[in-house]
This record gives C-alpha cells, sequence and structure tokens, in this order.
C-alpha cells in the first residue's frame, strides 16, 4: 500500500509551502485573465488584507497552504497541480529557515509498519499537552533498537536532521573513546551525539532527537491509515505488534514460559488484542490486580513457537534469545510450562 503524504498535511491550518515558481507565475496569470487585477480578485473573492496579497507574489517564499488551495479553487487550477509542484512544508512560527523536504510517497510495508509502531510505544512528541507537538523523540537503552529505529527514520524521513542524546545514569563513568565506539557502532556523526546525566535511570539510555513539527504531524497523522492496514493484512498484523513488543513486551523463561504486552493506554492494549486475534491467537486482555491502570496481554506456553515464527521480538536480541531457550526447552509429557 502507498501513502500519498502531502494529503496527510493539507488540513493542517498553520503549515506554509514552498512552491515552483512556474505554478506561483501560473496562479498569478490566471487570477489578472479571470479578474482584470490581484486587486479586484481580492475584493470580490478572497478579502484578505491586500498587502499581504501582494506580498504572496512578490516577496513570499512560504506560502500559507490553506490560502493557496481557497485560491486554486477560486480560479480553476486543480489541487493535483500543486501537488507535483510543492518543494518543501514549513510550520508557522518555525525558526528553521529551510522548508522541510517531505517523501511525497510512503509504503506501508512490514518494516515501516514495525518501526512506526515502534515509535508509539517508545516514542513521544515532547508535548506537554499544552501545545503543538514539534518533536520526535524515541528512547531506549538497547543500541540494537537504536539502531534499528535510526535506520527507520533515515529510509522513510531522509531528510530529518536529527541527533541522539546519551543519558548516563549520575554515577556512570564511561571512557574516553565512549562517544567515538557509538559513533561508529550507529554509523553516526561525533556531533550528532551528547553525553547527558541522568538522575533516575539504572540504565545507559539512548534518546534519539528530532525537532521538526512538519514531521511528527505527517506521523501522528497516518496512525489511523496504519491501523485499518494492519487489520486487513495478517503480515502487517504481525508486524504492527513485533514493534510493540519491541518497545513494550517482556519474554519470560524460568519456572514458567510465556510472552507478555503491558500498557496503560487501554485503547492501544485492545487493539494489539484485535490483531493477536486476527493472527488467532487465545489470549485476552485483563487489567492486573497489583499494578493500578496497567493492562496487560499474556500469550502461554502453547503459543510459544506460533509467537517465535509468526511475531518474535525483532532486533531486540535479549529478548529473542530468551524466547528461542523458551520454545527449545525439553518438555516431560504434556508439560508446556
Amino acid at each position: 500500500m502507498i501513502v500519498d503524504t502531502y494529503k496527510f498535511l493539507f488540513d493542517k491550518p498553520s503549515i506554509y509551502i514552498s512552491i515552483n515558481s512556474f505554478l506561483l507565475e501560473k496562479i498569478k496569470s490566471s487570477i489578472i485573465v479571470k479578474y482584470k487585477s490581484l486587486k479586484k480578485f481580492n475584493e470580490q473573492k478572497l478579502k484578505i488584507n491586500y498587502e499581504t496579497l501582494k506580498y504572496e507574489f512578490q516577496i513570499a517564499d512560504y506560502h500559507l497552504l490553506t490560502r493557496v488551495l481557497k485560491i486554486l479553487k477560486l480560479i480553476g487550477v486543480s489541487k493535483k497541480e500543486l501537488l507535483k509542484n510543492i518543494k518543501g512544508f514549513r510550520v508557522s512560527g518555525s525558526q528553521r529557515k529551510e522548508a522541510t523536504i517531505v517523501s511525497r510517497k510512503i509504503y506501508l510495508n512490514k518494516n515501516f509498519i514495525e518501526g512506526y509502531a515502534l515509535y508509539l510505544a517508545e516514542g513521544n512528541t515532547g508535548s506537554n499537552g499544552k501545545t503543538q507537538p514539534t518533536k520526535l523523540r524515541f528512547t531506549n537503552s538497547e543500541l540494537n533498537v537504536i539502531r534499528f529505529f535510526i535506520q527507520w527514520l533515515i529510509t522513510y524521513f531522509p531528510f530529518s536532521n536529527f541527533y541522539l542524546n546519551i543519558i548516563l545514569p549520575s554515577q556512570k563513568r564511561v571512557k574516553k573513546d565512549f562517544i567515538k565506539q557509538i559513533s561508529k557502532n550507529l554509523d553516526l556523526k561525533i556531533k550528532q551525539i551528547k553525553l547527558r546525566k541522568g538522575y533516575y535511570n539504572k540504565k545507559i539510555k539512548y534518546v534519539v532527537c528530532y525537532d521538526n513539527a512538519i514531521s511528527i504531524y505527517l506521523i501522528l497523522s497516518l496512525e489511523e491509515i496504519i491501523k485499518k492496514a494492519c487489520e486487513r493484512n495478517k503480515k502487517l498484523a504481525a508486524a504492527y505488534i513485533r514493534g510493540m513488543m519491541i518497545g513494550e513486551g517482556t519474554c519470560y523463561f524460568n519456572k514458567s514460559r510465556y510472552v507478555r504486552i503491558e500498557m496503560r493506554n487501554e485503547k492501544e492494549i485492545k487493539y494489539i488484542y484485535k490483531l493477536l486475534k486476527l493472527l488467532e491467537y487465545d489470549c485476552k486482555p485483563s487489567l492486573r490486580s497489583n499494578r493500578k491502570d496497567m493492562w496487560s496481554i499474556y500469550i502461554g506456553a502453547k503459543q510459544l513457537k506460533k509467537f517465535y515464527k509468526e511475531i518474535g521480538f525483532g532486533v531486540h536480541q535479549e529478548r529473542q534469545n530468551i524466547l528461542k531457550k523458551a520454545i527449545n526447552k525439553k518438555l516431560r509429557i504434556n508439560q508446556y510450562v
């Protein structure tokens, strides 16, 4: 399935676009042919400050998308033509001087779905709930998971200018060449990496930071269509669950063997359950009695081989190794734990 990303940005009121000069001149010429002048067009149809309209065609590098769409409708130029002539996007109030270039098409394949679900599990938008989200933050303590997410970001948002914060436990000491090693491991430039001291984390945490409102608008806008696609395709459903499991899942292999995913987001846990039912897993969401508002889905020993084959923990090697040991356990007759 292919998604036209531009269409998902068209309903955002604060977005500006950079347009090819050819189309801008065509719009201006069409206005003059139909209404004799920009001023008459504004008086009869647009009815905004005339200096603002003149600025659009004489000086402006960026144009308010909602206004451009209104003008196109009034002069009979198709939205399709606009889609072909957008050079980049910008958000009102942004301190970025350059427009954000967005890939027009994204293929909703297994890799994209897995990375997307992983972001939903472990990412945040940097918003405090009172402002519009403008940032992408992704946190994990496993380097393999961070590497996977960085590659996901580069693949689907190739013009992203991100950096990596490494949050060290307060008493943690690292070698002098620590940043150099991380740089090599993740194929990042040293200047993309920053060290920070944490106060609550016991393990080193890696935070991928991408400060770009356009991209986070797009990512959040895609959630509905992605979830619908997963409901129609079992392979995409498995990829979505795998992404969630990398972020929020756990595998146990001690006295008993099972996989569990837990979260406080009731809506999300019930969606994961819906996908698991699609894949014919015998499970159900339940509210933990010993952890307030914590929802859980449990997949028992009988289904671990099926889970390993169809879903697994992907790039999270520690959990994947535990799962492998769990399914390879030698059992006595009629034993499943």
